[in-house]
């Protein structure tokens, strides 16, 4: 994308980061105002769980994306529009479920979003195979948060309600 290698890190970087961050708000305010009321699967993670791998994932997601972006003989732009993409479903996930408690809609977003990141994963891993790889973990988390998601709507119906 750009022709200086930092460029495209830092845009990377950037990207992830400000996807992180939103996230991250949007969790507190469910931790703070519901979370910890509702019906979850017995597999649910403990809390401190979901920092630590999103760190992992964060950075995952940073490097195969600088990878794409440092890659000046193949078009990339689908790909980097496809990943930005991908990043705002997930900070839509994130608001609709966890600012706003609407479970069922989120359920959705997560099933566009899952669909998104395997469409991704494969865009990405025709550009670059290393590229491609570093998202499967991103996916797996996602599905994971996928059948998380529709445990919450089985327990507790489709929006919380206080």
């Amino acid at each position: 994308m750009f022709k200086n290698s930092y460029f495209n890190f830092i845009f990377s970087l950037v990207v992830v980061m400000i996807t992180g961050i939103l996230c991250s708000w949007f969790n507190r305010v469910g931790m703070a105002n519901f979370y910890e009321q509702i019906q979850k699967s017995a597999l649910t993670p403990p809390n401190i769980v979901f920092p630590i791998v999103w760190t992992i994932l964060y950075i995952l997601l940073v490097l195969a994306f600088d990878i794409v972006l440092n890659i000046h003989d193949k078009p990339i732009m689908p790909s980097v529009w496809s990943f930005i993409g991908n990043m705002a479903l997930q900070v839509i996930w994130c608001w609709v479920f966890f600012n706003n408690g609407q479970f069922m809609i989120g359920l959705i977003v997560l099933f566009a979003l899952d669909i998104a990141t395997a469409v991704l994963i494969w865009q990405f891993y025709r550009l670059d195979y290393t590229a491609g790889l570093l998202l499967l973990p991103y996916m797996i988390w996602l599905l994971f948060a996928t059948y998380l998601n529709a445990v919450v709507v089985a327990l507790n119906g489709n929006n919380f309600i206080a």
